[in-house]
């Protein structure tokens, strides 16, 4: 195919956009998860949708006090979803996946490791339990609060301060970790006399060395605000004393699991949820987000990478494609030849911590227990995971970061044709989207339907708002993968 075919290009800029949220540099310091799942296509939000996420559950009103709940809700249940991982990764170094799901929640099978597990119990000194709660009470905390709407007194689990310190000084810095491999990135792919390709050159010799301070800098930050050593030490000395007793500590976890449980009063006897949030709460309207370009060149140095060849072996089509119909019900019509010459994009996006205060994914990588035989006789003896390079079992992977994109531009030669096929499909009450993003028509948020709102004119398709266009990704290793050295009668 040639390069000025959509699906070519969107390909490419994928691959593009895939480099620059996974890159390792000598210069970044944090580990760059690279299991990615991509939206097909994105789900459009407004800023608005994460009010809760900045202020909470109370409510000024008791209308408000619903709304949030509501918010709360419908982020807790996108997020819960365990992705499919059942095909094999195109290699080792770049993993990902359109997501699916495997319709099984990582709080109902988070729930039943920790009502079927057995663990180990070695008596620990009062101090250390002492200490051991204290390192908890830390990270997470439950309180006390009045429902506004019933007035009744019930608990609710909430990321800890250090928690959120943590996070938000981690986010700051995989922001400024982001801006240096777009700069990086862009350079490196930047070919000809195009004014485009000059600019990169130019903006990398000269603003390079003031990102990387910038880098460093959001890594003091992290060190001195964040607490990060202070955050990491705590995780290990958890790591050390529940290697000889794990009781106190899962029945930590289940407490603060049950007390995370709350109910959405807009979605009444199916509104129960286990309380996510993302961090920063303020991201949607921070000014944080890395600006990402993509024209013609950027095509030669990333077409051929592992995201291209991932898509053709898997028969994933980035072209232009309507994803329903409300007159016909669901189809799919891909429209992946169009021609899209003189192909140019720009967009922002950014990479949100995800935090389920309930949820302690450290307890899988602990080795001091295990299943008992309920587990094995309900679930046919699969395990948590098993560990393999294309792993099975219940909760074999779990969203840590959400991608976001917004205000993305496209610009190409060919506009005014696929302008009409976007038009003709909206008009007959469709959804149209292209590669990971969604570019209009109607979508829901629970109860809630709204129009998707783009532009075209001027030789460009405009689409402003905000979407959530993919996942990065955390693999749980081979769980439980008890310590053979335990005794069967050490563990309760």
């Amino acid at each position: 195919m040639a390069k000025d075919h959509s699906a070519d290009l969107m390909q490419a800029l994928i691959a593009k956009l895939y480099a620059e949220i996974t890159g390792n540099d000598g210069n970044i310091h944090i580990p760059r998860n690279k299991f990615v799942t991509w939206m097909k296509p994105g789900i459009p939000f407004m800023s608005e949708d994460f009010l809760f996420c900045a202020k909470g559950l109370a409510g000024s009103s008791a209308e408000q006090a619903k709304d949030l709940q509501h918010q709360a809700w419908t982020l807790s249940k996108l997020f819960d979803y365990i992705p499919d991982v059942s095909n094999p990764f195109v290699d080792d170094s770049l993993q990902q996946h359109i997501f699916t799901s495997t319709q099984d929640t990582i709080s109902s099978v988070y729930r039943d490791v920790l009502k079927h597990s057995k663990v180990v119990n070695q008596e620990l000194t009062e101090k250390e339990q002492q200490k051991l709660k204290k390192f908890r009470d830390l990270m997470t905390v439950t309180k006390e609060v009045e429902d506004l709407i019933t007035e009744e007194k019930k608990t609710v689990t909430e990321p800890g301060p250090i928690t959120v310190a943590y996070t938000q000084k981690m986010n700051d810095y995989i922001d400024a970790a982001d801006e240096y491999m777009n700069l990086l990135i862009d350079a490196q792919s930047a070919k000809g006399s195009d004014p485009e390709a000059i600019r990169r050159v130019a903006a990398w010799a000269n603003k390079s060395k003031f990102v990387r301070k910038k880098l460093e800098a959001a890594e003091m930050a992290w060190i001195s605000q964040g607490y990060k050593n202070e955050y990491e030490q705590m995780n290990a000395y958890i790591n050390q004393v529940t290697q000889r007793s794990m009781v106190l500590y899962k029945e930590d976890l289940l407490r603060k699991f049950e007390a995370a449980r709350l109910t959405s009063t807009a979605e009444g006897t199916a509104g129960d949820f286990y309380y996510t949030t993302l961090l920063p709460g303020n991201f949607a309207t921070s000014p944080g987000w890395v600006d990402f370009s993509f024209y013609d060149q950027d095509y030669e140095s990333h077409y051929n990478k592992s995201t291209s060849q991932w898509s053709a072996g898997g028969n994933v089509n980035y072209g232009l494609f309507s994803i329903s119909a409300s007159a016909s019900g669901s189809k799919l019509e891909i429209s992946q030849n169009q021609k899209s010459t003189n192909f140019r994009a720009r967009l922002k996006f950014t990479q949100v911590p995800i935090c389920r205060p309930w949820f302690d994914p450290g307890f899988f990588t602990m080795r001091g227990w295990k299943l008992d035989d309920m587990w094995n006789l309900n679930f046919n003896n699969k395990k948590v995971s098993d560990g393999a390079p294309t792993p099975t079992g219940r909760l074999v992977a779990y969203p840590i970061t959400a991608l976001f994109v917004k205000d993305v531009f496209i610009k190409f030669d060919e506009l005014a044709s696929q302008s009409q096929y976007i038009d003709s499909k909206i008009r007959g009450g469709g959804s149209v989207g292209w590669g990971p993003f969604r570019v209009g028509g109607s979508y829901s948020h629970g109860k809630e339907r709204r129009d998707l709102q783009y532009n075209a004119e001027g030789g460009e398709i405009a689409i402003p708002g905000m979407q959530l266009i993919g996942f990065i990704n955390n693999v749980v290793p081979m769980s439980p993968n008890t310590n053979p050295a335990i005794k069967p009668d050490q563990f309760i």
